[in-house]
């Protein structure tokens, strides 16, 4: 005749995990061959950061509020990227202004003073050229009216021919450089403003005005707002009793008369702790397969909270 006893849950992780194999029921009464497993309930979490670093300048939540997606944490103090963000929109202002005079050219006014001012040049080394060959005018004075007027005739083309491809090429490249590092800055000026990525509900948020916080470091822990989960742990002799969609029952302490539904949503393609040699039934008990829970949403159970898992196999009907 089998002894019954009354079990305490004194170590959750390995003790009722081991009565569900030697006959032991549980005190609400569930039937001696269903799994009854221990574990605890388990939420979704996202360490939230910045990507910069700086001074706190406000704290808008708290630990233990609600946030939705885009609400507020914190503000870091800006000061600093305002006033460089400032200084390269003057830069981005003048690589603008330069692009845009590049790739207009000279402007009418500038080809026509150029065009008089060759053709002056050119009437000049006209008439020295009739005095010299009269011996009015030495050969000096023609040589340097001649080069004054070659060189006025250049000006007067390159200004009629516009600017170089690569001249305007340039011009261009500093100014898309000026406009990505203004555009940098924009992005880091938004990175002072750290918000809540999902719904859910503040877990750590230690901050105050005028702390400094480091970049790339989280700040704030959110926990996922959501189906909370479970993981146990099936030993491999029981293993093909569990299957996914099975439903779960789930008993926490703190409700003691509750009974939580849930179902299986993943076990484990392999096992944990594997002994070296198994060479016995016994010693297959040591081999288990993580098993993964899906609660349904209820407001009592909090992430944390010491969970017992009754999983009704087919043997329960028997």
């Amino acid at each position: 005749m089998p002894v019954l006893f009354r079990c305490r849950l004194v170590a959750p992780l390995v003790l009722l995990t081991l009565l569900a194999f030697s006959g032991c029921r549980a005190p609400w009464g569930s039937p001696s061959d269903a799994l009854i497993l221990a574990g605890s309930f388990e939420a979704n979490d996202v360490r939230v950061g910045s990507l910069v670093g700086g001074r706190v300048d406000s704290v808008f939540a708290h630990e233990g509020d609600s946030v939705r997606v885009g609400d507020r944490l914190l503000k870091l103090d800006a000061a600093l990227t305002d006033a460089q963000i400032a200084e390269q929109k003057g830069l981005v202002a003048a690589a603008r202004a330069k692009y845009d005079l590049v790739r207009r050219g000279p402007r009418k006014e500038e080809i026509a003073k150029a065009k008089v001012e060759y053709e002056n040049a050119e009437s000049e080394r006209n008439r020295l050229e009739t005095l010299l060959k009269g011996g009015l005018a030495s050969q000096q004075q023609y040589e340097s009216a001649e080069a004054l007027a070659a060189s006025r005739r250049e000006t007067y083309q390159a200004l009629v021919s516009g600017s170089r491809p690569e001249d305007i090429a340039a011009a261009r490249a500093s100014l898309d450089g000026a406009e990505g590092r203004l555009l940098f800055l924009l992005e880091e000026r938004k990175e002072s403003v750290i918000a809540a990525p999902l719904r859910g509900v503040v877990q750590t948020l230690d901050l105050r005005p005028g702390d400094l916080v480091a970049a790339r470091q989280p700040v704030a822990v959110i926990l996922e707002a959501g189906p909370l989960t479970v993981r146990v742990y099936v030993p491999e002799p029981r293993l093909g009793l569990v299957r996914v969609g099975q439903p779960v029952d789930l008993r926490v302490d703190s409700y003691p008369k509750r009974v939580f539904t849930g179902r299986v949503v993943e076990i484990s393609s392999r096992a944990e702790y594997m002994p070296r040699n198994v060479q016995t039934l016994e010693q297959r008990n040591d081999q288990v397969f993580g098993v993964k829970i899906e609660t349904d949403p209820a407001p009592e159970l909090k992430s944390g909270m010491a969970a017992t898992a009754t999983i009704r196999t087919a043997e329960s009907g028997r």
